[in-house]
């Protein structure tokens, strides 16, 4: 398949010109994901939750818990669009683009195989197996990417409603893992390594949903021109989110040990959850792009874009800070705390992932883990037709 059969609507903007709200949705994001977890690496003995907490847990799974997740995978497959579109304009074919893709992805899944050690939860692993597995859709026709996103948005309720049901009385609801309040490192890491395929293999097809949703919105540039769709995005926005808020709020009221309404019933709120969760992401992607549209970015506007587009560094730096803080081996928070503190410790590492971004910016200075992941993929210059050099892109782009 050449790159003119490549399914791409007609630029809005230069390949090479960046748009605010992509940038400005993954910079978010990254405050959605700390949010997320957080509370992963809380290991207090004998926990009973304080009302204060609760009401933590509560708004945790209205607004973050099976939210921030659907966010990563629309912008993970809208990045991707970006990418192919970059690379096909500079005169690439899609038999060259798909072997990059799936170095990319071999990559990414190493990356988070590392990263599994930290926290536990990774997405970068999941990001990875998508290309390697599902590239395929970014030639598909928007019919197929419909069919894909209806059929495993099915497979998604059934999934959450069997893992409901498994863990309707556990700790889980609350959001332990148990492994953080291992003492020692090695023996920590090892468990999680344990954990980290069947996170990838179990969640990886999760990804089709909103990633297939990303396509189609990449398609016909939403985000770059957020400008040329506000009925959409605002009827987006308005729906996906009061759906999140209305679907989630049985399962919040259960995980928060709020109500105990039985096995069953509470299988049956965590799939609805889960599947309005998918809808909530999508919301929130069209809410920020809505708010990119309306003026040019103030400073705060700017330092979130730059955080965004340096999600991958920042994302990992959620994981070190996070066990800096937490584990039992450092200084042993998260034997202390409860969800309360979980979360403002979420926000102070992202106001510090903000001003970090920031400096970055205005130093003209990538991420780090951007840098590494665009050179392990292209070499230390990108190809560009006629012998050429490419310009500067976003390496997180399809992977963030």
């Amino acid at each position: 398949m050449t790159a003119t059969a490549l399914p791409i609507r007609p630029a809005a903007a230069p390949p090479g010109e960046r748009t605010l709200a992509p940038d400005l949705g993954r910079g978010f994001m990254l405050l959605a994901i700390a949010l997320a977890h957080a509370h992963l690496v809380l290991y207090v003995a004998d926990y009973r939750p304080t009302p204060v907490d609760q009401a933590a847990v509560l708004l945790r799974e209205l607004l973050v818990d099976d939210r921030a997740r659907p966010m990563f995978f629309l912008l993970f497959g809208y990045g991707l669009v970006q990418l192919t579109t970059r690379l096909a304009s500079r005169g690439a074919e899609w038999p060259a683009i798909r072997p990059l893709l799936r170095r990319r992805g071999w990559w990414l899944l190493l990356f988070g195989f590392a990263h599994a050690a930290v926290i536990g939860v990774d997405i970068v692993s999941v990001y990875g197996f998508a290309l390697l597995c599902f590239a395929g859709l970014l030639v598909r026709s928007d019919r197929a990417l419909m069919h894909v996103a209806a059929w495993t948005t099915l497979a998604l309720a059934a999934f959450f409603l069997a893992m409901s049901a498994s863990e309707a009385t556990s700790n889980a609801l609350m959001g332990f893992d148990l492994t953080a309040g291992s003492t020692d490192p090695a023996e920590m890491a090892s468990w999680r390594f344990g954990g980290w395929a069947f996170v990838v293999i179990a969640f990886g097809w999760q990804v089709l949903p909103a990633m297939t949703v990303g396509i189609w919105a990449a398609r016909r540039r939403i985000l770059e021109a957020p400008g040329r769709h506000l009925p959409l995005l605002r009827r987006t926005a308005a729906i996906g989110i009061s759906l999140a808020v209305v679907g989630g709020l049985p399962w919040a009221l259960v995980s928060s040990r709020l109500i105990e309404p039985g096995t069953l019933p509470s299988a049956v709120f965590g799939a609805v959850h889960a599947v309005t969760g998918l809808a909530g992401g999508v919301g929130a992607i069209a809410a920020i792009a809505l708010v990119a549209n309306r003026k040019a970015p103030g400073r705060f506007a700017t330092a979130v874009a730059a955080l965004g587009q340096r999600s991958l560094t920042f994302y990992m730096f959620q994981s070190v800070v996070f066990l800096a803080v937490f584990a039992p081996f450092t200084t042993g928070l998260g034997a202390r705390t409860g969800f309360l503190g979980a979360a403002l410790a979420a926000v102070a590492t992202w106001l510090l992932s903000l001003a970090l971004a920031e400096a970055m910016r205005r130093r003209a200075y990538r991420g780090p883990a951007e840098i590494l992941l665009r050179r392990l993929t292209y070499g230390r210059v990108s190809p560009a037709p006629h012998g050429g050099t490419s310009p500067a892109t976003n390496p997180t782009e399809g992977a963030s």
